[in-house]
């Protein structure tokens, strides 16, 4: 809804394709309201049109597809490709890593474009999102995604190093979420005493040595400085793992914590707090009927 309501109030024709009915109909008949938490500036209000997925025409133009990972089951994959024209650009705004491959094999003849962004986004209902935190999108390159964001207001670089950046996302997401979920805290609250600091800096430091090993280039102490940058920037948002847990909907914890087990597996290496946070996360959801 952030993404949708900035680029619908810079002049595009955007359409939100939602779950449900029900919040197709909320939002076309009252459009979607951004509360702004960084600057405290008046909420605005920015019509746009809305349709169900399961009543969604064929897409005309970018789709900006911001679903979690658990989401891309081989039935909405194939529903994805009905979805989606040949030639069309479709930008990635998944977190964790091993969704670009999967989408551009479901999606032949498309322009897939991941894209890493630190943007935080609450959802306070079925027609209003709040700006929880300014950051920036990254993409690998110049095309409309791009254009499109920088106009709706967002600031966008241009990155010739995206895989970097993938892994970047990828050790703060690992450190961030699993975290704020079992402690049940907002981002800006995970570092507020040295008990959490010390959670944060086991599993920091365990993580980095993993992505190090795929050949990420940064330094420990400037990355580790980032997370706490991140917490600082962020600090009014619930992550996306919290506020799964608290809905009691399952997690991105596989794609994020388990795929650096799945890295550290592969170069032979050990995880043992990211196996526990994994492990612990996911006993939190229960699939509805078990």
């Amino acid at each position: 809804m952030l993404l949708a309501g900035k680029l619908a109030a810079a002049g595009f024709e955007a359409t939100v394709v939602t779950r449900s009915a029900e919040q197709a109909s909320s939002l076309s008949a009252a459009g979607i309201t951004i509360e702004d938490a960084v600057t405290g500036a008046p909420s605005v209000t920015t019509a746009v049109r809305a349709t169900s997925w399961e009543d969604a025409p064929a897409a005309d133009g970018l789709v900006l597809l911001t679903v979690k990972q658990t989401a891309l089951t081989p039935e909405f994959l194939d529903r994805l490709a009905a979805f989606v024209p040949v030639g069309s650009e479709v930008a990635l705004f998944q977190n964790g890593i091993g969704h670009a491959d999967k989408l551009r094999a479901a999606l032949p003849n498309r322009h897939i474009v991941p894209a890493v962004t630190t943007e935080g986004a609450l959802r306070i209902g079925p027609t209003t999102v709040r700006h929880t935190g300014r950051g920036d999108t990254r993409v690998a390159v110049s095309g409309l995604l791009e254009r499109s964001l920088v106009q709706a207001g967002f600031s966008v670089i241009l990155s010739n190093k995206l895989e970097d950046d993938i892994m970047r996302k990828l050790l703060i997401n690992a450190v961030i979420n699993p975290l704020t979920a079992l402690l049940r805290t907002r981002n800006g609250q995970l570092p507020a005493s040295q008990e959490r600091l010390g959670l944060m800096r086991t599993l920091f430091d365990e993580t980095f040595e993993i992505v190090q090993a795929c050949g990420f280039a940064e330094e420990r102490e400037a990355m580790w400085q980032s997370v706490l940058a991140v917490c600082e920037n962020t600090k009014h948002n619930e992550s996306s793992m919290l506020q799964d847990v608290l809905a009691g909907r399952e997690t991105e914890i596989e794609a994020i914590n388990g795929s650096v087990c799945r890295l550290a597996a592969e170069q032979g290496r050990k995880a043992p707090w990211n196996e526990a946070v994994t492990a612990l996360v996911k006993a939190t959801y229960t699939r509805k009927g078990d």
